[in-house]
C-alpha cells in the first residue's frame, strides 16, 4: 500500500455516515473543482496539488477523501454513467413506425442533455482509459453493460441478423461522437435541434430501413447538399524535407523499427504517457540510439504524421470515388481503411482529442479532416432519397461511425473479429446513409 493510500480513512467516503455535513460539503466541493479543472487544463494537466489548491484544503486532506486523481475522475464517470443508465431504462419500444421514431428521438435527446451536462467528462472518457489502467476497466464495463441494455431493446423492437451487443457499442461510440462535435460548436450554420434530429433520421434509418418516409415529415432539416461540417482551415499541402533520405539501408531500418514501434506504444498507452523508455524496449534498441534519430517523443509523433501525410489521403481519394450502391467496393475500402488504422491510431487519438501538438502534426491533421470530409459528402449527396436529409448532420454521423466504431470494437483483436465489426460496420453505413438495407 502507498503513503498516499494509507492517508485515506473508510469513513470518507461517499456514502459513509460518519463523514458529516461539513465533509460532505468538502468532498463535493473537491469533486467540482476537479470537474472545473478537467475542463480547464485536461485530466493529464491538472495535478493533485492543483485540486488540493482550487478546494481549498491541503494535499493531506484531499487524500482522505480520495486515494487519487484517478478515483475522483472514477466516481465522475460513475455519475454521468449512471445517468446514460436511467435514460435508456426509460426508453420505450422502437420500430419503423411513427411512434418507434418518437421513442429514439427522445432517447438520443435525453442522451444530448446528459451529454451536455457531464461533457467535460465524457469528451476526456478515451484519453484517460487509453492511459489509465485504473479507469480503462471502469470504461469497459460501462461501455458492455450499457451495450447490452441497447441491445436488449433492439431485440424486443425485432432487430435481428446481426450481433445486437455490437450494434449497441457501435451507437455508444458514434453517438458519443456526435455529440462531442456538438459540444464543441464545431458545426456553423445548424442548431441543436437540427444536429439531433438528423442525427435521429439516420440512426432510425440504420435499424429500420423500412421506415416510411412520412414518419420524417415533421423534422425542420435544412435539406440540401450544403455541407459546412467544421471551421477547416483553408486547404494546403504541407511540405517538409524528406528527414531520413540520406541514411544508409541499415541506419533506415533502425529508423523504421523506432517508428514502427512508436505507432505499437502510442496505440497502447496512448501519446500522452508513452515514454521514450517504452519505445526503445518495444523495438529493442538502446536509448542513444532514438536519439540519434529524434529529437523527442513529440519529433517521432511528427516522423508519424509526416508519413500518414503519403498514405491517409489516397485512403481518403478511394472512399470519395466509391458508387453508394457499391457493396463489395465500400466492404473492402472499410477493410483497407481498419488496416490502416491499425498503424495510426495513436497518431489518430490525438488529432481526434484535440491534445497540444506540434503546429506541423496539426496542421497535416487538419488537411486530412478537411479532405475526409469533402469525401464523405462527396458520396452521400450521391445517394436519392425520399426522406428529410441533412449534408451536414449525415457526414458528421459518417465520421463518427468511422473514427470511433472501429476502435470501440476491435481493439486487439483477431482478423476474423475485425472482419466482422468491418462487414457490420458497413451494414449501418449502407442502410442509415446510403439509403440501402445493407446485406
Amino acid at each position: 500500500m502507498s503513503s498516499e493510500e494509507t492517508l485515506r480513512r473508510a469513513s470518507y467516503g461517499p456514502n459513509s455516515p460518519q463523514i458529516g455535513r461539513k465533509g460532505a460539503r468538502t468532498r463535493q466541493r473537491i469533486i467540482d473543482e476537479t470537474l472545473r479543472l478537467f475542463e480547464a487544463k485536461g485530466f493529464h494537466e491538472t495535478l493533485v496539488d492543483d485540486i488540493a489548491e482550487r478546494s481549498g484544503v491541503s494535499r493531506a486532506t484531499l487524500y482522505q477523501y480520495f486515494a487519487s486523481k484517478d478515483e475522483i475522475f472514477q466516481e465522475l464517470m460513475e455519475e454521468c454513467g449512471a445517468a446514460l443508465h436511467r435514460v435508456v431504462r426509460r426508453l420505450g419500444p422502437l420500430g419503423p413506425t411513427e411512434q418507434g421514431f418518437d421513442n429514439l428521438h427522445w432517447w438520443l435527446g435525453e442522451w444530448a442533455w446528459v451529454f451536455t451536462k457531464y461533457a467535460t467528462m465524457f469528451a476526456q472518457w478515451e484519453r484517460v482509459a487509453t492511459a489509465s489502467a485504473g479507469v480503462r476497466p471502469q470504461v469497459v464495463t460501462f461501455t458492455e453493460i450499457y451495450s447490452h441494455r441497447v441491445a436488449k431493446r433492439l431485440s424486443d423492437s425485432g432487430v435481428s441478423g446481426v450481433d445486437l451487443a455490437d450494434v449497441g457499442t457501435i451507437l455508444l461510440v458514434a453517438v458519443h461522437r456526435f455529440n462531442y462535435y456538438r459540444y464543441r460548436g464545431a458545426v456553423p450554420g445548424l442548431t441543436d435541434q437540427q444536429l439531433l434530429d438528423g442525427l435521429a433520421v439516420h440512426v432510425q434509418l440504420a435499424l429500420f430501413p423500412e421506415t416510411p418516409a412520412e414518419v420524417f415529415v415533421a423534422l425542420d432539416l435544412d435539406v440540401g447538399e450544403s455541407v459546412g461540417v467544421v471551421r477547416w482551415p483553408d486547404a494546403y499541402t504541407p511540405e517538409f524535407p524528406d528527414r531520413f533520405g540520406t541514411l544508409s539501408d541499415r541506419a533506415r531500418g533502425t529508423v523504421d523499427r523506432l517508428l514502427d514501434a512508436s505507432c505499437r506504444v502510442f496505440s497502447q498507452y496512448g501519446y500522452h504517457m508513452a515514454t521514450v523508455d517504452d519505445v526503445v524496449r518495444e523495438a529493442g534498441v538502446a536509448r542513444g540510439t532514438f536519439y540519434k534519430y529524434f529529437t523527442d517523443k513529440a519529433d517521432a509523433l511528427a516522423a508519424i504524421a509526416e508519413e500518414a501525410w503519403a498514405v491517409l489521403p489516397p485512403v481518403v481519394e478511394d472512399f470519395a470515388a466509391l458508387s453508394p450502391g457499391d457493396h463489395e467496393g465500400l466492404l473492402e475500402w472499410m477493410g483497407s481503411y481498419d488496416r490502416v488504422r491499425i498503424r495510426y491510431i495513436g497518431l489518430l487519438r490525438v488529432w481526434l482529442e484535440d491534445q497540444p501538438l506540434d503546429d506541423e502534426v496539426r496542421a497535416i491533421g487538419a488537411e486530412i479532416g478537411r479532405r475526409a470530409a469533402l469525401a464523405c459528402a462527396a458520396v452521400l449527396n450521391a445517394v436519392e432519397r425520399d426522406h428529410p436529409y441533412n449534408a451536414t448532420t449525415a457526414v458528421l454521423f459518417l465520421q463518427a461511425l468511422l473514427e470511433r466504431s472501429l476502435d470501440g470494437l476491435t481493439d486487439e483483436t483477431s482478423p476474423e473479429r475485425r472482419q466482422e465489426v468491418v462487414e457490420l460496420l458497413t451494414w449501418l453505413v449502407e442502410r442509415g446513409l446510403l439509403n440501402g438495407r445493407g446485406r
